[in-house]
């Protein structure tokens, strides 16, 4: 029978396997490469997680997890069935990715007067940037596993082009107004706004060759490049 690993070190598991899913995407990704990066042996791992889909739906659940892990019950968790995991994917999407700040800047009517859109829009920024940076790793996970077969469509569509949509309607609107610059291309424009907070709330930290640099004076000068580069 396979050896368990402490109930407070399944946090580790998790933890060591959404590392490794990240550095070799998921069809690389191989059990024995996830034992290894916990300490345990392989089949230790099927005493938690019936197969590798069953813990790739885990990690998804949990990779940004603040407290500790649960330990599932019963166990092994079992293999997803097709389409659960696009499902779930699908789910957090629709719970997680809101952003109200940008809603609300959409919905406003003349009767709220006039607006400081540079407050607007530097809140609007904020709120994508911390969005980005508290789901970093479920993020990165994603974008690393696109050659899972139910992944590649949701993380393009939703992860990808609905916060891009949103954006670009944003900036039409404000462009519209006067307050912001006259893109020849509102598209690009938006998509330089989340690559923006995508490069320093998420992939830095999956940098290469990190360099030193003080994580909150990043944000703000992530966050004040993108705002000043949408003010007229």
């Amino acid at each position: 029978m396979a050896r368990r690993i402490p109930d407070d070190r399944f946090d580790d598991l998790v933890r060591g396997a959404t590392g490794v899913f990240i550095e070799a995407g998921y069809r690389r990704t191989q059990m024995a490469d996830v034992a290894d990066a916990v300490g345990v042996a392989k089949g230790t791992l099927y005493g938690y997680v019936e197969s590798k889909d069953a813990l790739f739906a885990l990690c998804l659940a949990f990779a940004d997890a603040t407290e500790p892990i649960p330990l599932p019950d019963p166990l092994p968790l079992p293999t997803p069935p097709p389409g659960e995991i696009a499902r779930r994917v699908a789910e957090t999407f629709g719970q997680q990715v809101r952003l109200p700040r940008l809603e609300a800047a959409m919905t406003a009517t003349a009767a709220t007067g006039r607006v400081d859109v540079a407050t607007e829009a530097r809140g609007i920024v904020e709120e994508l940037f911390d969005l980005m940076y508290a789901n970093r790793f479920g993020i990165k996970l994603l974008d690393r596993c696109m050659d899972h077969p139910e992944i590649a469509g949701l993380w393009q569509t939703h992860g990808r082009e609905d916060v891009r949509i949103a954006m670009e309607a944003y900036l039409r609107h404000r462009t519209a107004s006067g307050d912001f610059r006259d893109f020849e291309d509102v598209r690009l424009a938006a998509r330089m706004v989340i690559e923006i907070c995508s490069t320093w709330a998420v992939h830095i930290h999956w940098d290469r060759a990190p360099e030193r640099y003080d994580p909150g004076l990043a944000r703000t000068n992530a966050i004040d490049f993108a705002v000043r580069g949408l003010l007229a």
